[in-house]
């Protein structure tokens, strides 16, 4: 047998004892750091990188993505402004690919990867993601026949943005607002009393950033109870309409936003994808990289089954087999 640690050739119970523990470690590595494995088994967390990382790419030989048809993309940093694309199959809810990067050729370093496993961007029809114009130079490119869906996470994240300036607008002229940022963005669901009596007293005052939050929620009405395309549609229409008649510039911005990226946003109610499966992967990649001493490798393996994530000697963590939320 070949230990993976010094590519050897070993025999007897020396290799079997070898294959057994690195066995252990990959099982122990899907849900610990790596770092407090190797405390555990008194050895050096880079030895124990270098076998996992080697089974990793030993598995990747026989990944296939055969039959993959609705993708998801989305990117997140690891540490400023360097950027890495995540990209996951929103179907069987697995991560199929890690990349450098968050342009066009992000998107041509997946699909040939996805063609390496036999995947064919051919048959990939809905792709959520973002509203970046990187990705979808990439995917006219090289997923001729992809539907863009904009997913309902995006389109909100934006509609908070623009709340969120609105208030910082209006605080800097009215006294009340200070300290109030977090009752306009979070849903009134998780609002206490108090802070739901101060919201609905602010709001009797005429506020501007009530109105705009009064929008966010028209927003978010939308995406939960519209029960087609067109009735989706229209009531955004209607939406983008009290919008630019608002006199708030924020919201302004946003319904010119929505009208450049119309049909990519309303093609999310032909099919109800989302990227939840990515934020929630891309809020633990954030919360990691908090800990002391974190940081995401610079090399990024491709992922799927199993999953690879150095993310530092503090806090390396290997994802192994299916994401789930």
């Amino acid at each position: 047998m070949a230990c993976a640690r010094c590519r050897c050739r070993g025999r007897g119970r020396a290799a079997a004892s070898a294959l057994l523990f690195e066995a252990m470690v990959v099982e122990l590595a899907k849900s610990q750091p790596v770092a407090d494995i190797a405390e555990q088994v008194g050895e050096h967390d880079t030895r124990l990188w270098r076998f996992i990382t080697h089974y990793v790419r030993e598995a990747r030989l026989y990944e296939g993505h055969t039959g993959v048809e609705a993708i998801g993309i989305d990117e997140t940093s690891r540490r400023g402004h360097n950027y890495i694309t995540v990209v996951a199959d929103l179907v069987e809810r697995n991560v199929i690919n890690v990349t450098p990067g968050k342009d066009a050729h992000t998107i041509e370093r997946f699909a040939r990867d996805f063609m390496d496993h036999n995947g064919d961007p051919n048959r990939v029809r809905p792709v959520t993601c973002d509203m970046s114009l990187g990705f979808a130079k990439g995917i006219r490119q090289w997923l001729p026949d992809a539907a863009k869906v904009i997913d309902k996470f995006h389109v909100i994240k934006h509609a908070n943005e623009a709340v969120d300036k609105a208030g910082k607008a209006e605080g800097r002229e009215n006294p009340l607002l200070k300290r109030t940022k977090y009752l306009w963005l979070r849903n009134e669901s998780n609002l206490t009393d108090s802070q739901l009596e101060v919201k609905r007293n602010l709001a009797k005052r005429r506020s501007k950033t009530a109105r705009a939050c009064g929008m966010r929620e028209c927003l978010q009405d939308i995406h939960a109870d519209s029960a087609s395309r067109a009735e989706a549609e229209a009531e955004f229409r209607a939406l983008c309409s009290w919008m630019m008649h608002s006199r708030l510039e924020p919201m302004k911005a946003l319904a010119r936003q929505f009208r450049r990226h119309w049909n990519d946003i309303l093609a999310y109610f032909d099919n109800r994808y989302t990227n939840a499966i990515l934020e929630d992967l891309n809020s633990i990649i954030q919360h990691v990289k908090t800990r002391p001493w974190d940081c995401l490798s610079k090399c990024v393996t491709g992922l799927n089954w199993p999953v690879v994530w150095p993310v530092g000697k503090a806090g390396g963590r290997c994802l192994l087999g299916q994401w789930e939320t």
